[in-house]
């Protein structure tokens, strides 16, 4: 062999003896995802999902590493900033700082590994892989290598939502409870809420997440307390409270008028029967009535009340319930002439008198009343009447109309009775002069003879 042969293949041997092994680490190699310059054969695609496009702080998240081709054989390394990498798979492992990762075998081509996400305010975050496809020679030809790198920000910090609540303060138990709601997520999440209501301190579990207390269950003097929780589905909301009292809600007065028509002078009959409160009950009725002239007049804690008008009447009924509430109500009574009673007419013959009257009104009834006593009832216009006594003597006629006795439908009739007995009573009365007479003489005659008789 010639000199220049034998230092050839001197050189060659001290290159081979020097030259880095190229197997690529198959027991993996941390901390180099920058890759190594002696897989350049082709290029690959290194490939990383599961990662967020931005984090929360301390959540984990698996990650899937791979590549764009298959290969009997491969390797990774994969490196990150911040965070912590942890539970690798079959043929992977992490470093005791678990800040990088990498293969353990070359018998795969694809891995997991966890990634913990840093603490919160820690920021952008790094991720660098380099992977390798081998085709199973001990050198680098054939074999594929890539890189891949990408940054992943932190997520906002969530916000809490916002929960705003308020009660109507005005509110008795003719109307439903509703409670004013509303809430608010600065990060736009949907918001639930949780809705709980108490009745003087006790819960109602009847009306968990309801807006609204139905007027049923509602009391005068009843404590209503309402609480709701705001939540985003991460965290809750302050909880916010509103209370509200129930207040009494006040009777309704109605004035019902019984009489009818309404006369002149006759009596009205008003009732305030049909007045009513939704939550109590009606425990006084107070009544004031003024008519056009100026008459008036007032009753307390009567539900009937009967009074006399003689012109239009403003009537004006306050009704209060059990708790104090006070219902007014007022109406206006339009009186009008009604019928009468006229030219009585009274004639005695004998011991009768004989009455008759004329009369403008519907049928009806008469009492004929004889110095303030009713002494009949009749259906005609005229009446005998035989009196006891003779002397001065009232008649009234006073027509009765369904019912109604009339005052100012009445008129009187004063006749003197003369006694049809006085002539016979003179006759007795001398009959019986005389015969006290004759008797006296008998008795002195009869004294005379006994005398006489003692005489002798």
């Amino acid at each position: 062999m010639g000199r220049f042969s034998t230092l050839a293949l001197a050189v060659l041997l001290l290159l081979v003896v020097s030259a880095p092994a190229i197997d690529g680490h198959p027991t993996g190699k941390f901390n180099t995802s920058d890759g190594c310059g002696c897989h350049i054969t082709s290029p690959v695609n290194a490939q990383l999902s599961g990662y967020p496009s931005t984090y929360a702080a301390g959540e984990q998240y698996v990650l899937a590493i791979g590549m764009s081709i298959s290969a009997p054989a491969g390797g990774f390394s994969l490196d990150i900033d911040k965070g912590t990498l942890s539970n690798p798979s079959t043929d992977a492992q992490v470093d005791s700082l678990q800040l990088s990762a990498t293969h353990s075998s070359s018998d795969s081509t694809s891995w997991t590994v966890s990634w913990t996400a840093p603490s919160s305010g820690s920021g952008m975050v790094t991720f660098s892989l380099a992977v390798l496809a081998a085709d199973g020679n001990i050198d680098a030809g054939g074999d594929s290598s890539g890189l891949f790198s990408v940054q992943i920000a932190e997520a906002s910090p969530n916000t809490a939502p916002q929960v705003s609540l308020s009660l109507p303060q005005s509110v008795d138990s003719s109307t439903d409870l509703v409670a004013n709601i509303s809430s608010s997520d600065a990060d736009d999440d949907p918001v639930t809420l949780n809705i709980q209501w108490l009745r003087n301190g006790f819960r109602e579990g009847s009306l968990d997440n309801l807006q609204t207390v139905p007027a049923i269950m509602l009391g005068p003097g009843q404590v209503w307390t309402c609480k709701v929780i705001g939540n985003d589905g991460i965290e809750n909301s302050q909880e916010v409270i509103a209370s509200t009292t129930i207040s009494n809600s006040p009777p309704t007065a109605l004035i019902n008028i019984v009489t009818n028509p309404v006369w002149i002078g006759e009596t009205i009959t008003v009732t305030s029967q049909m007045s009513s409160d939704s939550d109590g009950e009606v425990v006084n009725s107070i009544w004031s009535w003024i008519d056009s002239s100026g008459n008036s007049g007032s009753a307390y804690s009567m539900q009937s009340f009967t009074f006399t008008a003689y012109s239009q009447v403003t009537l004006t009924l306050q009704v209060v319930d059990d708790l104090g509430g006070i219902g007014l109500a007022t109406k206006t009574i339009e009186v009008v002439n009604g019928p009468h009673v006229s030219d009585i007419t009274s004639i005695q013959n004998g011991q009768q008198v004989e009455l008759s009257w004329q009369w403008d009104g519907p049928q009806s009834q008469f009492s004929v009343i004889r110095n303030g006593n009713v002494i009949a009832t009749t259906n005609q216009t005229s009446f005998t009447d035989t009196p006891i006594f003779s002397g001065d003597t009232s008649y009234s006629i006073q027509p009765i109309v369904d019912g109604r006795h009339l005052d100012a439908g009445s008129e009187s009739s004063p006749i003197t009775v003369e006694s049809a007995c006085e002539e016979i009573q003179s006759t007795n009365d001398f009959a019986g002069m005389i015969l006290g007479f004759i008797m006296l003489i008998l008795s002195l005659i009869t004294v005379a003879m006994g005398y006489l008789n003692r005489g002798e």
